[in-house]
């Protein structure tokens, strides 16, 4: 069943076979708790609105149009669960994207700062921002992928990359 192609998947579903969507959770999860774990910052916080993108997603099944990437349709439900999430929430705990891999502890030291550096840079763009940088450069979605995601023309995702990078440059090169 881990072969299936999506839509075939979709469609064991919504005849009532569970396993099926058990794949779909599988496939997907990883991604899903990234892009939450992005826009949250918070790891627990990430798992909770993981697993209710997917709950919700179960229950709207439905409604979802197979014309559309299943992971596309799924990706929005998680960008909106975690940008609801966010609403009134303050951030207290860092998302570190640093790698570890360099030897000398002070290229490892100086790659950590940079990671911080970068991710409160991101933390400070606002919402619609944050959302394009995580969803492009560390999904490394297509403009088509994030148009479908966020709902919006590819123009404008194009539009607001290009904004929240200038805005991420002054904010990291203006400290």
């Amino acid at each position: 069943m881990a072969e299936a192609s999506d839509k075939i998947l979709v469609e064991m579903c919504l005849k009532g076979d569970n396993k099926a969507f058990d794949t779909l959770v599988r496939r997907y999860e990883l991604p899903m708790y990234r892009t939450a774990l992005g826009i949250v910052g918070d790891s627990d916080l990430a798992r909770d609105v993981t697993q209710t993108a997917f709950m919700k997603s179960w229950e709207k099944l439905t409604a979802y149009n197979d014309e559309y990437k299943f992971y596309s349709w799924l990706y929005r439900i998680v960008v909106h669960e975690a940008l609801n999430c966010n609403r009134g929430k303050k951030k207290n705990s860092p998302l570190s994207l640093y790698q570890p891999g360099a030897e000398n502890p002070h290229l490892i030291l100086q790659k950590k700062e940079e990671s911080q550096n970068l991710r409160k840079a991101i933390d400070r763009l606002p919402e619609d921002y944050k959302v394009v940088i995580l969803l492009r450069h560390f999904e490394e979605l297509s403009y088509k992928e994030m148009s479908d995601i966020l709902d919006l023309e590819v123009k404008t995702v194009k539009s607001r990359l290009y904004s929240a990078r200038i805005l991420l440059r002054k904010k990291l090169y203006n400290r």
